[in-house]
């Protein structure tokens, strides 16, 4: 594995760009895995408060927002790691093609290796498409877990039984 400082050297031009994406994701990942503990450890609360609230609207539009709005909440923190998903392994990629250009420079015209250079510390070029992948990894299954529990809590919601008042109006 390498140190901190060679693979901040090894990912090279997209050094920054990718630790900023890493910094957002683990962020989100943080803040969802805080909000969905506090979801589920509160027990029925949040969903009765959410229910209560459903019940005193007194139009469909009210209760849509209701509902948009439980959305927006579940939902916040989705379109980075949505970003990263996709610059992360295309960061990685551009950062694994300067290394290649800057190993090829060091060959030369004849492509030879010096003679006190091993090959395998030319690995080092591949860094970044390594930690571009992971970091995607990571976004998407932050992504399509934050996804599939928002679904299903608001598809829960919007099986609840409007007010009999409110479902008269069309």
């Amino acid at each position: 594995m390498a140190s901190g400082a060679s693979l901040w050297t090894a990912c090279g031009p997209v050094a920054l760009p990718l630790l900023l994406l890493s910094l957002a994701v683990f962020t989100v990942a943080f803040e969802r895995g805080s909000f969905w503990w506090r979801w589920w450890r509160q027990g029925r609360r949040p969903w009765r408060e959410l229910q209560q609230r459903l019940a005193a609207c007194s139009t469909i539009e009210e209760h849509t927002l209701v509902l948009n709005q439980q959305d927006a909440a579940m939902a916040w923190g989705e379109p980075v790691l949505q970003a990263a998903l996709i610059l992360t392994p295309l960061l990685g990629l551009v950062g694994t093609t300067s290394g290649l250009m800057g190993v090829l420079r060091t060959l030369g015209p004849q492509l030879l290796l010096p003679p006190s250079a091993p090959l395998a510390g030319y690995a080092a070029v591949l860094m970044p498409t390594l930690v571009g992948l992971q970091v995607a990894l990571l976004a998407t299954a932050l992504l399509l877990l934050n996804q599939r529990l928002r679904q299903w809590q608001i598809g829960r919601l919007q099986r609840q039984p409007l007010r009999p008042a409110l479902a008269e109006h069309p």
